[in-house]
């Protein structure tokens, strides 16, 4: 019996070995499980911090955009008011211009009528004469 109780003291000695032995590796996973925890919230952080930097530049990029499409949108109409405003001059120049021109070729042509109705008028009265003077008389007179 004494044997069964020494070996039950030294089997009783190697499994409060065994167990101190596994409380550390237990304390140790506890640790590494805890550091694991802690770097996994650490990264989920900084992945949410990514994911707010990376939707903050998206918006700061659209406004931007928007920013810039304002710009040309206003400048364009400009160009093109500017762009009306100078064709719409050219026309009233044009205009200006033709009836200008008109008004002088009809200038030109009341010219042009009241002198062929002047030699008109001459020609006949040159046909008249012919017709109604006696040639004598002209002879007397011119002589």
């Amino acid at each position: 019996m004494e044997k069964d109780v020494t070996d039950l003291k030294v089997d009783v000695g190697i499994l409060q070995t065994q167990v101190s032995n596994i409380e550390g590796y237990y304390q140790k996973l506890d640790k590494l499980i805890e550091r694991v925890v802690d770097n996994q919230e650490s990264l989920t952080n900084q992945i949410y911090e990514d994911m707010d930097r990376r939707k903050q530049d998206t918006n700061d990029n659209i406004k931007e955009l928007h920013s810039r499409i304002t710009t040309i949108d206003r400048s364009l109409g400009d160009k093109i008011e500017l762009t009306e405003r100078r064709i719409m001059d050219e026309m009233k120049q044009l205009r200006k211009d033709i009836t200008e021109h008109n008004t002088k070729e009809d200038r030109e042509i009341k010219k042009i009528l009241e002198w062929k109705w002047m030699a008109a008028g001459g020609i006949i009265v040159v046909g008249w004469l012919i017709s109604h003077v006696k040639f004598g008389i002209l002879e007397k007179l011119i002589n």
